[in-house]
């Protein structure tokens, strides 16, 4: 009994020792295969719509980040802004931009600040997410929002996916007079810990944070590589989505624009999300959003806490409407063609809400 006790202390010893010798290591982008970049080649990713163009919003403390803007401004019937997900890049969305223009909406795509083409908090570790305090996401979409240059009377509809559905939750619970409505496709409102409990991870997060260790990636954690190289296109709810020609879509242009590779989670952003989790969901917070939402769910969600979100959206907020397509996975807007059009149709029903006066 004692050499074993004696074991598991010197493994225990062994294990604090590696962590705090745990370097960490200098950046070098990952090699796809020459088989794999053959199938990236051969792939297609959709262009923008032909009158779209590119520009940069500065930040207030000089962080530049690329936004993207359809050229409709003064013939739509609303303003849509489209906000990427953890990982994700406007690049993704050609197709879901084009379909949601020429239903007659402006559409505006932002990449928040480290993802797709914004600025990298630290040049040295381009792919890691590092941030001061999470409220800082939404205090940049609201002062981008601010700065835009719409009619007086335009309908602006915020579009969160995921991660950039908890920014925009943040913004109608922190800057709703800038905005008329929120679509939120599977927001991040609360992150599924997997095995262990919400509680134990923060509490593990905040431990590496401590320990000096917050730019580290969390174990299991790494720059971005393929999910498989085998098989470009390989498909199945368990992956995120079930659309070959859409799950695929941001290794494809991570493989052909390697600056906008984001890797995984780091102690800092973890901790950073975790603790906006709490915040959010804290009671009162959601009571107060009076803006009208409509939320989506995903019937299958690896990602996010599906449950809390109903929650949230049945029960705790004033004006919100629950959708969940069938079949459908976490990565929605990279699902099928039929859970795309439901995905249309309720923006059309968000807008027609707000047109319509209150009772």
């Amino acid at each position: 009994m004692k050499q074993i006790l004696f074991v598991c202390l010197g493994l225990l010893l062994l294990s604090v020792l590696a962590f705090f010798a745990w370097p960490e290591r200098a950046y070098e982008p990952y090699q796809v295969s020459p088989a794999y970049a053959a199938q990236v080649a051969a792939f297609d990713i959709p262009d923008m719509p032909e009158d779209w163009v590119w520009d940069n919003f500065t930040s207030n403390d000089g962080i530049k980040m690329r936004y993207g803007q359809t050229g409709n401004t003064n013939a739509a019937q609303a303003t849509v802004v489209m906000i990427p997900g953890y990982t994700a890049t406007m690049d993704m969305y050609g197709e879901q931009v084009a379909e949601i223009a020429a239903r007659g909406y402006h559409v505006v795509g932002f990449d928040l600040r480290g993802q797709g083409g914004s600025e990298r908090p630290r040049p040295n570790q381009p792919e890691k997410l590092l941030i001061d305090n999470f409220k800082i996401y939404s205090n940049d979409l609201a002062l981008f929002v601010e700065a835009m240059s719409l009619p007086e009377d335009r309908l602006v509809v915020l579009m969160g996916i995921s991660f950039g559905g908890h920014v925009a939750y943040r913004i109608g619970g922190e800057h709703a007079d800038l905005v008329d409505g929120l679509l939120l496709l599977a927001p991040a409102l609360q992150p599924n810990s997997g095995d262990r409990s919400f509680a134990d991870v923060n509490r593990l997060l905040k431990i590496g944070d401590a320990l000096g260790k917050d730019k580290n990636y969390v174990p299991g954690n790494t720059d971005w590589k393929p999910r498989s190289e085998d098989d470009l296109l390989r498909a199945g709810i368990g992956y995120c989505a079930s659309s070959p020609k859409r799950l695929p879509m941001r290794d494809a242009v991570f493989t052909r624009r390697p600056e906008q590779r984001v890797g995984g989670v780091t102690f800092n952003w973890g901790r950073e999300f975790y603790g906006s989790s709490e915040f959010v969901l804290q009671g009162g917070y959601p009571e107060a959003i009076n803006l009208p939402v409509t939320m989506i769910h995903a019937e299958r969600d690896d990602f996010v806490v599906t449950d809390v979100n109903k929650d949230v959206c049945d029960r705790r907020m004033n004006d919100c409407v629950s959708i969940t397509p069938p079949a459908s996975g976490h990565c929605l807007l990279q699902e099928t063609d039929p859970i795309l059009d439901s995905i249309y149709q309720s923006l059309d029903d968000l807008v027609a809400r707000l047109k319509t006066p209150p009772i």
